[in-house]
Order: structure tokens, then C-alpha cells, then sequence
């Protein structure tokens, strides 16, 4: 899917995309985000959090690093990448390098692989999608795609989002739409799928982002939140 939206991309940027991807930024930006997130259901519940490093490059693209901490404290889920013999709880961290890449304003692409350590020792490969659309309409869309495989229990999962610019002002955005957790491995009776409506809130001052997820699925009623804060620098 992401190597389709790629393709599609390529063709409406053109040489634009090109010169993104060949210019050097200059001045240079390190962008640093803190995030956390946790899920729960009646059959699952984790948190992880941690810290992505971004050094520009070009204008279109980046290099990334991610250190992450995950913390799964009864069953197992979407993003789980062990099948544990016991119920838990489990802990282990998380190590990712990768690029992120801007083929026209107000797309992205990130692309990461790393390993973990502790109870779960999983190599690990991602692809993030995040594309604004309508941007000079009063209220945007924002179409986001995030997709994991996790090597040692050959899980594979898909997180997507369509959310609006419901409210704009110039202290915070207000943002709502509906979201989908879509997983499965040979373990799995079929694919795994949940979902539900979903509202985020951007405050600009702060560059802090809140999420909250709410819905029906394989895990019968569930709950997300998250949070994610950005520390910019010039060089």
C-alpha cells in the first residue's frame, strides 16, 4: 500500500519532488518528539513511550532515530511482537533508524527497522504515511497509514486515520474522523480488526498533539490515547 501511494506521489510532483529531494536545507533543523501511548480492552493493555530524533538533510529528506520503551500488561494485541507462554507482564525497549522522506508539502513518508531488547527480541520494520488534502479549504483532511511487522512472531499490523480540521483557531486545532486497528499472523483466527471515531487536539504554542480513540472490535470495546510533543532547532 505504501509503495502505491509512493508511486501515485512521483507522478503528481514531478521535478518539484526532485528538487525537495536534491536541495540541501539550508539552515539544517533537529526536530525532537516525545510521545506515549496507551490502549486498553477487557483482553489487552499496554503503554509505550519514548523519544524520535529528525536531522534534516534536504528539503525532502531526513534521517530518524527512535528509542522506544513498551510495557504490555495483560494478554497480547496489535502490537505485540512476542506470543508469550504466560499472561504477563512483559517489558523490553526498542532501537530504529531510518528516513523520513517530504515528496511534496504536506506529505510524508518515514520508513524504520530496529530490534528489541528484553522479553522480546524482535526484529522489527515500519512504514509511517501522512498526507494533508483540501489544505486551502477552511477544513482539511488529513489521511494518516502506519504499518508494523514484527519478525519473531511474524505479526503484521496496519493503524489508519481520516480525521478533518474540524476548528482552527491560533492558540489549537480541533480534529475528528474515524480510525481503524487492523492485525494478524499465522496465530490469529483471521484478521484482527477494530474501530472506531477519534478526536485530536493541537495546540500550537506548545507544539503538543492529544488523541483519543474509542471503539468496537476483536477486543470488543477498546480505548486509546496518546500524546506527542515537538522541540525544534535551527542550525
Amino acid at each position: 500500500m505504501l509503495a502505491a501511494l509512493i508511486l501515485t506521489l512521483a507522478g503528481r510532483a514531478g521535478a518539484g519532488m526532485l528538487s525537495n529531494f536534491l536541495e540541501i536545507e539550508e539552515p539544517g533543523h533537529l526536530t525532537l518528539s516525545v510521545f506515549g501511548i496507551g490502549f486498553g480492552s477487557e483482553s489487552y493493555g499496554a503503554t509505550h513511550g519514548g523519544f524520535e530524533l529528525e536531522q534534516s538533510v534536504t528539503r525532502g529528506f531526513g534521517l530518524v532515530a527512535r528509542l522506544e520503551a513498551y510495557q504490555s500488561y495483560m494478554g497480547t494485541g496489535y502490537d505485540t511482537p512476542i506470543t508469550p507462554a504466560t499472561n504477563g507482564p512483559f517489558f523490553w525497549g526498542r532501537f530504529e533508524g531510518g528516513i523520513d522522506l517530504t515528496p511534496i508539502d504536506g506529505t510524508h513518508l518515514t520508513f524504520v527497522g530496529g530490534n528489541d531488547v528484553g522479553d522480546s527480541h524482535s526484529q522489527v520494520i515500519e512504514g509511517n504515511f501522512s498526507s494533508w488534502m483540501n489544505i486551502h479549504d477552511a477544513h482539511p483532511v488529513n489521511l494518516s497509514i502506519s504499518s508494523s511487522h514484527y519478525f519473531e512472531n511474524d505479526l503484521t499490523n496496519g493503524l489508519i486515520d481520516v480525521r478533518v480540521i474540524a476548528l482552527s483557531t491560533a492558540k489549537l486545532m480541533l480534529l475528528a474522523g474515524a480510525g481503524a486497528i487492523i492485525w494478524g499472523n499465522a496465530n490469529t483466527p483471521g484478521v484482527q480488526v477494530q474501530g472506531g471515531p477519534d478526536l485530536g487536539l493541537y495546540f500550537r504554542d506548545w507544539k503538543l498533539r492529544v488523541d483519543v480513540q474509542g471503539g468496537y472490535g476483536i477486543d470488543n470495546e477498546y480505548g486509546l490515547v496518546a500524546f506527542s510533543r515537538s522541540f525544534d532547532w535551527v542550525e
